[in-house]
């Protein structure tokens, strides 16, 4: 039920050299471990490639060295065993340790080749995506995964860099052409921050703060520069930095990328893209490009690989022209909205693939480098289908949750039940009216149900359907911070009443992984729906850490077949996890 993937761990080895562990368990028999050295490529190509201007037999010569230096003889039989094997299309991850990231960010890995053609447009290829593994519970408060989808367009484009930015007001017509296109016209929303739009007001770092401060996003779209900043201690690399504007100054003013990152912790946005776009450049401003672009490239790492609020970041390896960057900008809000409603992974390969149609040098196509963290796809599940309605009170009464749930926490278990009366009474009357107001839209829900108990103890979490609605199958996902583990899952004796069978996947970190079928039904043709009332589904013994939390879990839909399709989605609730 989870998406495969060919994973390569690249770990420090001895003497300049590189251990490079291969596996791929849900594709075939695939567990190895490989040396190889530490990559060479010319700087002067590499800056040629960030700068937009590479040429056919440069980007030629530099995707043939980075294809020999990773897949040679060991790693191309791998990948071809798991070409062969595979029933749907997987992602390569690219997965450095920490000690030698340093050494990788520069290798475009988007420019391997299998074959003839470049590995990231095969069709049993879904994603090239950098990783690394986060063992920490998921950042407080939780992300914005429901309607409204609301889009923060951030356009800087300050004096003293030239003034090069392409407007961002069209790519705002784009998206909210799209959404009327699919009837989404209600729920998308876009801001933008441009001095482009209306009072022309600079885009400055507290204006963008303070936007965030205001209101909770899913995507947000940066057009600007980025830059690389020395942090003044030898040994140390330097750090990413994004330019923002000054009020009453042409000047330039560089924001570095642990700061960025704070403020998304604290406010967390799911989807970041940094879509390195200019337009025509002098002379002068060429040479600056390359730094540029590692810059903004730095910034997307470090949202992923620091403790931030951000599941999946964009960053560009090389610059775009302004006309390319408005194709994959259109071709990924299209993807993400229209054609794999939800799925990050999806849009950014139908950008790279719109790019590449238009032309194949130099390799605008191959910019996108995709960050992310080990969440899974579709990242935004409700975007499956339209809510029958958006009710603005579903985002004012989940904030009252979130603090609820966080005082619980707080308060020792051993207090009487008086002692905790007040938040468990806030609770169950929010509870009680979203499930009520959804019910009067006509849609179902699916919900686990919220949970006390003290660290280091086993409960169990039911999972339950409200509403009717004729089921043939269904696919999703309970997920859970990392610290929790899942011990059994069982289906609910309802679900047996009404001729469904349930299977369920223990074996991935943070989640459960449940199919819900028609007795007898397998992967091939649906039989004759049964209506699933308001019933419980099923049920999870977890483990609690040690730790006190208020222990977040989501419940998403994947794949549905039923009727009508629109209707289901799915709740989170919090186990709250509370000292003795």
């Amino acid at each position: 039920m989870r998406d495969p993937e060919f994973v390569v761990d690249i770990e420090p080895g001895g003497a300049a050299r590189l251990r490079l562990c291969v596996h791929a368990p849900d594709l075939a028999p695939i567990d190895d471990e490989v040396e190889r050295s530490l990559p060479s490529l010319l700087p002067a190509d590499l800056d040629e490639l960030r700068s937009g201007y590479g040429s056919e037999r440069m980007t030629e010569t530099v995707a043939a060295q980075v294809t020999d230096w990773l897949l040679q003889n060991d790693l191309r039989g791998h990948l071809g065993t798991a070409l062969r094997a595979a029933t749907q299309p997987f992602r390569i991850v690219i997965r450095p340790h920490p000690e030698v990231a340093s050494y990788l960010a520069d290798i475009p890995f988007e420019l391997l080749k299998f074959g003839a053609d470049p590995l990231a447009l095969q069709p049993w290829v879904r994603a090239i995506v950098h990783s690394l593994k986060r063992r920490s519970a998921a950042p407080w408060p939780a992300q914005r995964r429901s309607w409204p989808f609301r889009v923060l367009l951030v356009r800087t484009n300050p004096g003293d860099l030239g003034g090069m930015v392409p407007p961002v007001l069209p790519v705002r017509e784009r998206i909210l052409d799209i959404a009327r296109e699919r009837g989404l016209a209600d729920v998308v929303e876009v801001t933008v921050l441009s001095s482009e739009a209306g009072d022309r007001r600079p885009v400055t770092y507290d204006a963008f703060r303070a936007e965030l401060r205001d209101t909770s996003y899913s995507l947000l779209i940066y057009l600007g520069h980025g830059d690389l900043q020395d942090v003044g201690f030898e040994g140390f690399p330097p750090i990413g930095v994004l330019q923002f504007e000054v009020a009453g100054s042409s000047y330039a003013n560089p924001i570095r990328a642990d700061q960025i990152r704070s403020e998304l912790q604290n406010r967390p946005i799911p989807v970041v893209v940094l879509a390195g776009c200019t337009t025509a450049a002098s002379d002068a401003l060429k040479q600056r490009l390359p730094q540029w672009m590692r810059g903004c490239q730095s910034v997307a790492q470090s949202l992923i690989h620091g403790a931030s609020g951000v599941d999946c970041a964009i960053g560009m390896r090389h610059r775009l022209e302004t006309t390319d960057a408005e194709r994959f900008l259109q071709a990924f809000i299209r993807s993400l909205l229209q054609q794999s409603p939800g799925d990050v992974e999806r849009a950014v390969r139908a950008g790279r693939e719109e790019m590449f149609a238009h032309k194949a040098y130099p390799p605008s196509w191959a910019a996108p480098v995709l960050f992310r963290a080990s969440s899974p796809e579709p990242l935004f599940d409700f975007l499956h289908a339209a809510p029958a309605a958006f009710d603005p009170l579903d985002d004012h009464d989940e904030e009252l949750r979130q603090r609820a749930w966080k005082a619980l926490c707080e308060l020792p278990a051993s207090l009487p039940p008086e002692g905790r009366c007040f938040a468990n009474v806030l609770l169950d009357g929010l509870e009680s009216a979203f499930l009520k107001r959804k019910l009067q839209t006509g849609a179902t829900l699916l919900w686990p149900e919220r949970i006390e108990a003290r660290p280091g103890s086993t409960v169990t979490v039911r999972v339950h359907h409200q509403g009717s609605l004729p089921v043939s199958r269904l696919e999703g996902r309970l997920s859970f911070p990392e610290a929790i583990s899942a011990k059994a899952a069982r289906r609910a004796s309802a679900l047996k009443e009404a001729g469904m069978n349930a299977r369920f996947g223990l074996d991935q970190p943070g989640e459960v992984q449940f199919a819900i079928v028609v007795s007898g039904a397998g992967r091939g043709p649906s039989r004759e729906p049964v209506t699933l009332a308001s019933v419980p589904v099923f049920e999870v013994d977890l483990s609690l850490p040690s730790s006190t939390l208020p222990a977040v879990h989501a419940l998403r839909v994947d794949s549905l077949d039923c009727e009508p399709k629109s209707l289901l989605c799915g709740w989170t609730n919090a186990i709250v996890v509370s000292p003795p």
